[in-house]
């Protein structure tokens, strides 16, 4: 049997994808580790997951939890210190060194992570890439991920989606010289020696790496009905249903009323325009006092909006995000892809307002539209207002989504119910190990 490492970006939305194909692999026999900082070993250990600790000394225990405590200057400060660290870090090797030292046979690794691939050819180890969200790289005539742009077949969306690309590419010319994470992936290349044709820039969010095969964690049935690279593969089960229960004071203020539950991922404290989102929908629970709506704002600003919300809204830091999606009309998200994949499995209808300050909000935004099984608010633009949100909210709860949401979910059952079917793609990786 294998060793196999994951390693994947320090985020909710990174790792919880992972855990059921974590623990398929270990069911058929392989050593699974995850690689990890302190701070997240009790989560990791807690779902009976192995751990492989790294950068002790960068982010001892403690220090990502307390971001959510500090202002907004002093969490950027301490973020900024510590990434530079990470930086001279891998610059260093560190990453190389860690590799070796654990000797796996195959290290699964975080599709949005460019140090991965790098350190790994470094330190001659099989490498896949995980990804989290739908396929990033370019394709002709698809939109960049990072795109709201709808999907079609004819002359004018293929145009419009490769005019998308060709004006990704001008902005990163534009700011090639000033742009940190530019600068940071040229100084890897460099410093690991890595093949310059190895590596492209044709990736909507993070380099593209050709050479390597990718597992996606996400069914192909939410996918644009689009052509695929072969080293491409979906259909990974990447859904963990949790036992999760409201407490009985939040089941006596919800009583009969429909359930509009708000989050905007677990990565608000670093995402300042959210704010504007959270605004309007208490605007909208001013004016639709028959509603109850839930909205988790993260630590950082629960007091704040707490303090000004309605009595019909609940204002907290997190909630037991299964036990609330059981109970919903609709949820109202930023587009990220395990909360459009949890909605799917739980049979809720969205309300999506994607900011590009998350990434791939626009693109997964713009597949949620295209299957029918969201509205979508288009927060970024000037002549937005509040009665948008409105009617988008409003079509959830007449049911004019349920169909689709309904039939998405059943392709996403044939996945997610055949849990195993992630260890044979993996092990076809270990017998075949890409090297490059």
């Amino acid at each position: 049997m294998a060793r196999i490492l994951i390693h994947m970006l320090r985020e909710h939305g990174h790792l919880l994808p992972t855990i059921p194909l974590a623990h398929a692999l270990v069911r058929a026999g392989h050593e699974v580790a995850f690689l990890l900082t302190p701070s997240w070993v009790e989560w990791a250990r807690a779902r009976g997951l192995g751990v492989c600790e790294y950068l002790g000394d960068v982010y001892p225990r403690g220090t990502e939890t307390a971001w959510e405590r500090m202002s907004a200057d002093q969490r950027r400060t301490d973020f900024e210190a510590r990434n530079q660290r990470r930086i001279e870090w891998l610059l260093a090797g560190g990453l190389v060194r860690t590799y070796r030292a654990a000797q796996p046979d195959l290290v699964l690794g975080d599709a949005f992570d460019v140090s991965i691939p790098l350190a790994a050819r470094r330190a001659g180890v099989a490498v896949a890439q995980l990804s989290t969200s739908v396929y990033q790289g370019r394709e002709p005539g698809v939109p960049p991920l990072t795109s709201a742009l709808p999907w079609g077949t004819g002359e004018a969306a293929r145009r419009a989606a490769d005019e998308a690309w060709a004006r990704l590419g001008a902005r990163r010319r534009a700011r090639a010289e000033h742009d940190e994470y530019l600068a940071y992936v040229e100084r890897m290349i460099d410093a690991h020696a890595f093949p310059r044709a190895l590596i492209t820039w044709n990736g909507a969010i993070a380099p593209d790496f050709p050479a390597l095969p990718m597992l996606v964690l996400c069914p192909r049935a939410f996918e644009f009905p689009r052509t695929l690279p072969s080293r491409c593969e979906y259909d990974v089960p990447s859904l963990a249903p949790r036992t999760e229960a409201l407490d009985d004071a939040t089941l006596a203020w919800l009583g009969d009323h429909p359930l509009l539950y708000g989050a905007f991922g677990t990565q608000v404290q670093w995402r300042p325009g959210y704010r504007r989102l959270y605004d309007e929908v208490l605007a909208l629970a001013q004016r639709r006092p028959e509603l109850r709506v839930l909205l988790a704002t993260g630590a950082a600003w629960q007091p704040e909006y707490a303090a000004k919300a309605p009595a019909s809204v609940r204002v907290v830091a997190s909630a037991p995000q299964h036990a609330v999606l059981r109970r919903a009309r609709a949820m109202l998200s930023v587009g990220g892809l395990g909360t459009i994949k949890e909605c799917v499995w739980f049979r809720v209808p969205m309300v999506l307002l994607p900011s590009r300050e998350g990434y791939d909000p626009p693109g997964n935004a713009a597949r949620a539209r295209h299957h029918g099984i969201a509205s979508v608010v288009a927060v970024e633009s000037e002549s937005e207002s509040e009665l948008v949100l409105e009617e988008a909210v409003d079509v959830a709860l007449r049911g004019e989504l349920d169909a689709a949401v309904e039939r998405m979910h059943t392709a996403f059952a044939a996945v997610e119910n055949d849990t195993e079917s992630g260890v044979a793609r993996v092990e076809r990786l270990i017998d075949r190990p890409a090297t490059i």
